[in-house]
This record gives C-alpha cells, structure tokens and sequence, in this order.
C-alpha cells in the first residue's frame, strides 16, 4: 500500500470509523451541551480543529524533544501535556485578541473552552501513547503522520457535531411525545447516529 492511501486511510479511520465522538465516546459534555444551535457547533467545531491541530503538533514535538530524551515521558506526559494545551491556548488567545480582533470575537468563548476539552488530550497522547481501542500497541506516530491523525480527529469531531445538531434542530419540528422531548430524545438519536458509525468499520474494512 503506498503511503499517500495509509494517509487516507489514517484520516478516514480517525475520523469516521473511530469518531472520536460517537465510537469512543470522548468529550461527549461539548456534544450534547452545545448541540441545539447550528451557530454554536459551528463555532465550536472550527475551535477544536484549529487548537487541536496546534496542540497535538506541540506535545508531540514536547514529548520526543523533551520528555523522552529524559527518560520521564512514562509518567509525565499526561501532566506535561496538560500545561503544554493550556499554556498553547491562552498564548493563542491572547495573540488574536491583540493581532487579530475580528477572528477573536468571531471565536468568542469556544477558545478558552479548549483548555478542558478532553478530546484535544485524548488526539495529543494517542500520537505517542497506546490508543484506546489499541491498548498495548503504540502508534509511535510520525509528526506527518500525526498532523493527519489530529486532522482527521478534528474534522470527525465537527462533523457529529454538526450532523447530531441538525437531527436534534429537525427533531424539534417533528411531532416527539412531550416526555421524549429534549434530553431522552437527544441519547435516542445520538444512538442511532453511533450505529451509523460503527457499521462504516465494516464499509471501510477497518
């Protein structure tokens, strides 16, 4: 297989086949939290792609420049990673609040939200750490590589996000019994939206 189709495939595995959202079930409180306006997901979806792209680029090269190096990457990468993405974000925000207002007010609170969103974590440790449906095997990802990964990570997340914010938007103009309404018909679709995912495994070969 060349390298340009493990490329895709890497993208298309990270970003459909294991959504980061809806086969893994990681930063589900941004899911459901911000999911009943298409303007909110939007905003919040292009958040995490451009932090989780720089996040995951700057761990990865703190982890192999630094902490390996040094023999403690074992055991202080999580911590590390941690203060590298919040320090990152704030850097980030306060760059743009400065240099460039009007894409600072157009992000608004999504950046500093950031900071806790555990999927951005969960994309920076699998470049250098086991993966969670892979426990035990290191992806041990190059910095090419894990730029595609992250990529497709972000583009997956943004994509159930927005695809789960138009059902739920279409869902309240259909006619719902009053006690399905809200919360319980937001985990029935969320759930039939998962097996949507789940069987593109099988699509894929994957």
């Amino acid at each position: 297989m060349s390298g340009v189709a493990q490329l895709m495939l890497l993208f298309i595995g990270a970003a459909l086949v294991n959504n980061i959202l809806l086969t893994r079930f990681i930063a589900l409180c941004s899911f459901f939290g911000i999911s009943n306006d298409m303007h909110t997901s939007i905003g919040m979806s292009l958040a995490v792609i451009f932090v989780m792209m720089m996040a995951s680029t700057a761990t990865w090269m703190f982890y192999y420049f630094l902490l390996k190096p040094l023999g403690v990457g074992e055991f202080l990468y999580i911590p590390a990673f941690i203060l590298v993405i919040a320090a990152l974000v704030q850097f980030v925000e306060m760059y743009l609040r400065k240099y460039s207002p009007a894409l600072y007010r157009a992000m608004g609170i999504y950046l500093p939200l950031i900071t806790t969103n555990c999927a951005v974590l969960a994309a920076a440790t699998e470049a250098v750490k086991p993966g969670f449906f892979k426990m035990g095997i290191a992806y041990n990802f190059t910095l090419g590589e894990n730029l595609i990964y992250t990529l497709g990570v972000s583009c997956g997340y943004g994509f159930a996000l927005l695809s789960f914010t138009a059902m739920r938007e279409r869902l309240e103009l259909a006619q719902v019994p009053e006690w399905l309404k809200g919360s319980p018909m937001a985990f029935i679709t969320a759930g039939l939206l998962t097996l949507g995912y789940i069987g593109l495994g099988s699509l894929f070969g994957l």
